[in-house]
């Protein structure tokens, strides 16, 4: 009996630990709103500024639009402290397969942002593709950039999203290690009886 109380302990402490490790990606901040194609990858400066509300970045998104039909490739997408024509700084990027239409999203390790300040995505990608989004201004917080020199368009949004890894509030973390704790002394008084 003591061993299966043993294991039992065990077991349920070895699976709390991944669900620990593993912290998902919210979306933080979103325009969704893709009724008009905005820009193709054959232009140069394509960009969107926004404000996430999180303390980091992990990742971000755009919806893209079929050019040519079923075309297919790596899309990139980089985050700037400011558009790199203005002495901004790549602070993370990388590169997914796009498919039109659909959402092509892109992760890295989190950075740390201010919550509240101006950020910019910047996009590339094959000619064939393009860039859904809105002409009617759906997202408040920024605009889309395109042309050489990134030349702004303040009423118009890529249709695009952004992710921040959501932390536990404190209180949250404190019951699981508390609980986690707990399991671990009732493991040990187990096994000294």
């Amino acid at each position: 009996m003591k061993s299966i109380r043993s294991l039992f302990a065990a077991t349920l402490f070895a699976t709390a630990l991944p669900a620990l490790a593993v912290i998902p990606n919210v979306t933080d901040q979103e325009s969704p709103e893709r009724n008009n194609l905005i820009a193709t990858f054959g232009q140069s400066g394509l960009a969107q500024s926004f404000k996430q509300m999180a303390d980091n970045v992990s990742g971000a998104g755009i919806y893209l639009l079929l050019a040519s039909p079923e075309e297919s490739a790596n899309v990139t997408i980089e985050l700037w402290s400011k558009l790199p024509n203005q002495g901004g700084s790549l602070l993370a990027g990388g590169s997914a397969l796009g498919l039109g239409p659909g959402w092509v999203d892109v992760f890295w390790t989190p950075v740390t942002v201010t919550p509240g300040d101006t950020y910019f995505l910047v996009f590339s990608g094959p000619s064939a593709l393009g860039l859904a989004g809105s002409t009617l201004n759906p997202y408040s917080n920024g605009q889309t950039f395109a042309t050489s020199g990134y030349a702004g368009f303040p009423n118009f949004d890529y249709a695009f999203r952004t992710f921040a890894v959501a932390v536990p509030e404190p209180s949250t973390w404190a019951s699981m290690m508390g609980g986690l704790g707990l399991l671990a002394l009732l493991a040990a008084a187990r096994r000294r009886t």
